[in-house]
């Protein structure tokens, strides 16, 4: 996997009565980590809390890892090692609430505006009065490719329970520090010992590869194994697994008189644009499939895809049918139509890249670029509302 542009979701924490080394090790560990996918372009999906600290101790180590992670992506950019705008957008994602801004502890205000200040934060705002943790969770899961598990609880948990039913991976690691909230069946560590176990239930690799075995690598054995060589393994087992995908929603009926302009933008700008942001595209009559109905392979193939291309010229209704399931799924969502396309009353409000049939490959790509920065951290279409 091309981790420049991916979202990396580090979540876990650490019982209030931890061991303090152990505890250390993980926020070194963590450091280590983000500052290694920083530099390769990575982002990070990490909510804004407070930063509650070991007991007995007023100078920490906290028991949550998210300031460590922020701070360790304000040290890239400030060293020139990360940007704060990538090939796809904005370094640190979050999700705000009513109670977000009065969380921030007071010594990490600085980092904070910072931070906002120079564009590398980008948020969104749910509805007032909705700040559970499971409401949160799905909707910053709706954010991130890949989660990362240190210890922690149910909330760990729930978690990796998302990202895996929407296909996404879930990398566990072995450190065992309890929860923040005395809670959960193991959180991460006991996660780990099932994916050595039973790994295509959190990962898969694009080679064909032992997931199990580049697993077993990253093993910390009790805050004994040297964080150099952890990291760097993890990196590996990053890098090994498979592309996340992009589902294109396009005409396919080449009986039709638009067919030839739509497969020509699609084979010379879509494809290799998709390919430079690091993702692996799936279109049906094209690629290869494991379903005997093919509804059942649209909307499997569609669910599981991390990102949907859909392209309305023509104006087909399959195309909005399968328009309408992404964004109701909370995917992230590109719209195009060739440039005379009359877009439907509905739809039409929301952006779409509209593309001239006679314009050069290379302005289409540029110009895709520039759209797919503005527009691949949309919100969703609709909040949610209180009953």
């Amino acid at each position: 996997m091309k981790l420049e542009g991916r979202s990396i979701h580090i979540v876990g924490s650490a019982a209030p009565d931890a061991d303090a080394k152990k505890l250390q090790y993980a926020h070194d560990l963590v450091r280590k980590l983000v500052t290694e996918l920083a530099k390769k372009g990575a982002k990070f999906v990490v909510p804004f809390n407070s930063e509650p600290l070991l007991a007995g101790s007023d100078v920490g180590p906290a028991i949550t890892f998210d300031w460590t992670i922020v701070e360790s992506v304000g040290n890239a950019i400030s060293e020139g090692q990360a940007s704060p705008n990538g090939i796809s957008g904005r370094v640190l994602q979050s999700l705000a609430t009513s109670k977000t801004d009065e969380q921030i502890p007071a010594s990490r205000r600085p980092l904070y505006d910072s931070l906002r200040n120079s564009n590398a934060i980008h948020l969104e705002f749910a509805e007032p009065g909705w700040s559970a943790g499971a409401y949160r969770r799905n909707l910053l899961a709706q954010m991130g490719d890949i989660m990362i598990a240190v210890s922690g609880g149910e909330g760990t948990e729930h978690l990796a329970q998302v990202y895996s039913s929407k296909g996404k991976p879930v990398i566990p690691l072995d450190l065992q520090l309890g929860a923040s909230q005395k809670d959960g069946n193991g959180g991460a560590a006991r996660l780990f010992k099932k994916a050595l176990s039973d790994p295509s239930n959190y990962f898969s690799l694009r080679d064909g590869g032992s997931p199990s075995e580049l697993l077993d690598r990253t093993k910390t054995r009790n805050a004994q194994s040297p964080i150099d060589t952890v990291v760097s393994n993890l990196l590996l087992l990053l890098e090994e697994l498979q592309s996340p995908k992009i589902f294109y929603v396009r005409l396919l009926n080449d009986k039709l008189p638009e067919f030839e302009a739509v497969e020509k933008f699609f084979r010379n700008v879509v494809d290799p644009f998709a390919q430079t942001i690091g993702y692996e595209s799936f279109e049906m009559g094209r690629d290869k499939h494991e379903y005997a109905w093919m509804n059942e392979a649209i909307f499997s193939k569609l669910h599981f895809s991390s990102a949907v291309f859909v392209d309305v010229t023509g104006l087909r209704p399959n195309c909005f049918v399968e328009l309408g399931y992404a964004l109701g799924n909370l995917q992230k969502v590109i719209l195009s139509a060739e440039a005379s396309t009359k877009v439907p009353f509905d739809v039409s409000p929301l952006e779409f890249f509209m593309w001239d049939k006679s314009s050069t490959t290379d302005k289409l790509q540029a110009d895709l670029d520039v759209h797919w920065k503005r527009n691949s951290d949309r919100p969703g279409l609709v909040n949610a509302r209180k009953a």
